[in-house]
């Protein structure tokens, strides 16, 4: 019986657990619970797994107070990663069912918490000073910890609108309204509640506005429907434009604007009041137009002979076939300028050619009145077989209209552009 109890207490398991406990007290945890850890899957000590949950609680426990500190010291991001460590050791030995410390997820939230306060407030400073990219990389950190925080989204909200609201107010001063509509117009699509972007916006768009009535010049190059027609199509791009400073007066406006034209004519007129006289009537720009070279053609039919096996798929020395064509032509030189409607200033001048044609094609056949040698009677055969006859669809030619269409929509859409980039 001597003998056996002191086998027992020579065990390698027993021994392993006496280390154990020795690393324990002496602050070699980790140590400690690798001898715990094998002494109970290998050996079945019972103490051993009372030691391995004591030893694990305890270094759960270290790193809890070891994450409050760094808290405290204001270093958030290794608190709140030691935080995180501390969390995932836990579940990694969910076994143990270690206990977390009284109030340690309350510490954790609170630390998380001041974290964003402080990156918060350095994001202020830094919109302060106009450093939109440090604040926005700020923000993003925040945004990291709590997505829906609220007053982070209205600073990052403001690293957009600010920007563009100083550089608005900036054009402004300047008296360059396009620019100025155009970054006011940023910060209204982010915030429309933004200070006063909406009511300057709107008058940079008031003072950065011109009139254009458009004039046709008639020189009878063309008939007057065309001039008409063409004068429409220009009005309707330029009232399509995307250009929000281009008014165009519609064509009533435009006797106000010659009227305002033969008043600086007359004795009458005071040169000093110019400038109120027009902008009381809007007039600022004549846009005028005229073909200066107008020329419809149709040309005549021409047939000629062609191949009926290829053309129409007829086999037949009865049959003659031919490939009629004709073509319409349309070529013209559009002139315009844009005039001050006061001083004559002219702005723009241009001559835009335009030449067009289009040509039909069809095929004709006709069975000729041949004798057959084969007859006995010599009688005259009309019979052909067109059963194998390919249908040749005709290409149709275009009408004059649709070519003058086609020259509308060419000047239009050159007069507009060049509007488009006009900044006076």
């Amino acid at each position: 019986m001597s003998l056996l109890t002191l086998l027992a207490s020579c065990s390698p398991g027993k021994r392993l657990v006496t280390d154990a406990t020795t690393l324990e007290q002496g602050g070699l945890r980790s140590e400690a619970l690798a001898k715990y850890t094998s002494a109970y899957y290998d050996y079945q000590r019972a103490e051993a797994l009372v030691g391995m949950k004591r030893v694990t609680q305890t270094i759960l426990d270290s790193k809890l107070n070891s994450a409050q500190m760094l808290c405290m010291t204001e270093n958030y991001d290794s608190a709140l990663a030691a935080y995180e460590d501390a969390f995932a050791y836990k579940n990694q030995n969910s076994a143990l069912e270690l206990n977390l410390q009284l109030n340690a997820m309350e510490n954790f939230n609170s630390c998380k918490q001041s974290y964003i306060e402080s990156l918060y407030a350095e994001a202020e400073k830094a919109v302060l000073k106009e450093d939109y990219d440090a604040a926005q990389t700020l923000i993003r950190k925040i945004f990291s910890l709590d997505r829906k925080n609220q007053k982070a989204h209205y600073l990052d909200t403001m690293c957009e609108v600010l920007p563009n609201y100083n550089a608005g107010k900036k054009a402004m001063e300047l008296e360059l309204w396009r620019e100025g509509y155009i970054y006011l117009n940023e910060v209204c699509a982010s915030d429309a509640g933004y200070k006063d972007a909406v009511a300057l916006r709107a008058e940079c768009l008031k003072k950065g506005t011109f009139a254009i009535a458009y004039k046709i010049k008639d020189n009878k190059t063309a008939p007057d429907a065309v001039e008409a027609a063409l004068a429409a199509t220009i009005n309707g791009e330029l009232l399509a434009t995307e250009n929000p400073f281009l008014e165009l007066l519609e064509r009533e406006n435009l006797n106000v604007v010659i009227q305002e034209q033969q008043e600086t004519l007359s004795p009458e007129f005071d040169s000093d009041n110019s400038y109120n006289l027009g902008k009381l009537k809007r007039a600022q720009f004549i846009l005028s137009g005229e073909l200066v070279y107008f020329k419809s053609e149709l040309t005549a039919e021409n047939s000629r002979k062609c191949d009926c096996a290829s053309s129409l798929g007829i086999y037949s020395d009865k049959v003659v076939c031919f490939e009629t064509t004709q073509a319409r032509k349309l070529n013209a030189s559009y002139k315009y300028q844009l005039i001050d409607a006061e001083t004559g200033k002219l702005y723009i001048s241009d001559v835009l050619s335009f030449s067009d044609e289009d040509q039909s094609l069809k095929y004709v056949y006709e069975i000729q009145k041949k004798i057959s040698l084969t007859s006995p009677t010599l009688t005259k055969d009309h019979d052909v077989n067109l059963s194998g006859m390919k249908n040749a669809t005709p290409d149709i030619l275009l009408t004059e209209q649709d070519l003058l269409l086609r020259l509308y929509a060419s000047v239009a859409n050159k007069v507009s552009a060049a509007l488009e980039k006009f900044s006076p």
